[in-house]
Parts: C-alpha cells; structure tokens; sequence
C-alpha cells in the first residue's frame, strides 16, 4: 500500500506539473449501491436496502451487478456462488429468493432494483454485465434491456464489463446505450484512441493501470470520454481523482471520503 500511494505522489506532481487545470468536483458513484456506515460494512451491497442508501446520500450514480438465473431471471449479485450449493447462475429464481443474506436481506431482481431506481431519475444507474458461459451474456442483454425500455429508463442507464465483446454486443442490441469499459489489465487495457474508435462512453481503469499510463487521462477528456477511477475509498486517493481530473470516483465508503 505504501508503493501504491508512494507512485500515485509522483504520478501526481508529474501531472499537476504540465498543467495548470484547477481541481474539480468529481461525481460520486456508489459501488454495489452504500452499503457502509464510517468504515464499515452495515448492510447487505447489492440489495433495495443499499440502493436505498445510495439514494438518501443523492450520489451521482450506482453501481450494481447482473446475473442470468438458471431459470431465466436477471438477478442482483456480485459474485456468483451465494452459498455451496447455490448460485446465481446454477440456481433458480425461488431458490434464490430463499436465501437470507447476512444483514436480513434478499437478493433483488432487475426489475424490483430499476423500479426503485426509477424513483431517482437524475441518479444515473450503472448496470455491470457478470461473464457467463456460451451465449447466456446476450441472453442478459437482451432480457436487460428489455426491462429498461419497458421502464422507459434508457437515458438513466450505463452498462459496462470487463469483456470487449459483451459490450459490442450491447451497442449492436442498443446503439443509443451508453457504454463503460472496465480494466484492471496493466498491459491489456484500451489506449484512449482505441476507445474513441470502438464509440463507448466512458472507461473505468482501476488505480495501478492509470499510475502507469497518467498521460491518458487527458486524452480520454480530450476524447470526450468520461473516466472513472477504482477504488477511491480515502481521502487520499479521492484527493487524486480530483487533482487529475476524473469524471467519476468509485468507492464503497462515502463517510472516509466526504469528511
């Protein structure tokens, strides 16, 4: 951890060195919903009770993953084994609705998460695609969006992965979707040029890939391209979102970074 933030000082002096932009506010995105109190984990991420949170707090967007069910229904988690014997991809919806999670929750559908999101249209909603095997990603896409026209909440929405291809597959389904590329792949991520030429909206690079390439954040706003930067969960490394410019700070815990 010292390393890290030892690179991220001299990352930043080389930045603020050749420029004389001012700091700049950066919008707030709730990872998995807010489910934290201070530091600490008070409820269950990914479920209407977080969502909830994110919403009282007024955070700029919410982060929330999807799975396909193995009867077909789309589901709010982010890993996909729940408990041995269970998953979101292996099991059915009743199944999974059986299950309590730790603070006393469910795990929500799509649908009864978008209805609830729904109720705060100027909060944007970031819907992270999960890999699945074979064609079940396009299945998810398309029932995904499905469900997003239907609530009439296109212009509310992002959606994003790890995966090139699944994201192509979006805009092929949905060209007016906009799109996040997410990476944590030192050596694999797409170069600011690459991601203009590909159309999608905004990239979400993990800290050690910006440390390494801090000449692209300047591109990507250049570009037009919004970036988000992950995990911002201090004061320190929400300083540095700032200081280069980030369109968005990802974090999982408001109170250390808002005080």
């Amino acid at each position: 951890m010292k390393k890290i933030f030892a690179l991220l000082s001299v990352a930043l002096m080389a930045f603020t060195a050749c420029t004389e932009q001012p700091t700049h506010k950066v919008k707030l995105l709730a990872h998995r919903g807010n489910a934290s109190t201070g530091s600490e984990f008070t409820t269950d991420e990914n479920t209407l009770d977080a969502l909830r949170r994110a919403q009282e707090l007024n955070f700029d967007g919410i982060e929330f993953d999807v799975h396909l069910t193995a009867d077909g229904e789309l589901v709010i988690r982010h890993d996909n084994k729940i408990v041995p014997g269970l998953s979101c991809q292996g099991s059915t919806l009743e199944e999974i609705r059986a299950h309590v999670l730790p603070f006393g929750h469910q795990i929500p559908t799509l649908r009864e998460w978008l209805e609830q999101a729904k109720k705060t249209p100027h909060i944007v909603q970031l819907l992270e695609i999960k890999a699945h095997k074979g064609d079940r990603e396009k299945e998810l896409i398309t029932k995904s969006l499905e469900i997003i026209r239907e609530l009439d909440m296109l212009d509310q929405m992002y959606m994003l992965s790890f995966d090139t291809e699944v994201v192509d597959e979006v805009l092929r389904q949905e060209p007016n979707m906009k799109i996040v590329l997410n990476s944590s792949s030192l050596h694999h991520s797409l170069t600011p040029a690459e991601v203009k030429e590909k159309g999608y909206t905004a990239v979400s690079y993990n800290i050690n890939v910006i440390l390494n390439h801090i000449e692209w954040i300047e591109q990507f706003r250049e570009y037009g391209i919004e970036t988000f930067l992950w995990m911002v969960n201090t004061p320190y490394t929400y300083n540095i979102a700032k200081e280069l410019g980030f369109t968005w700070a990802t974090t999982d815990f408001y109170d250390a970074i808002t005080e």
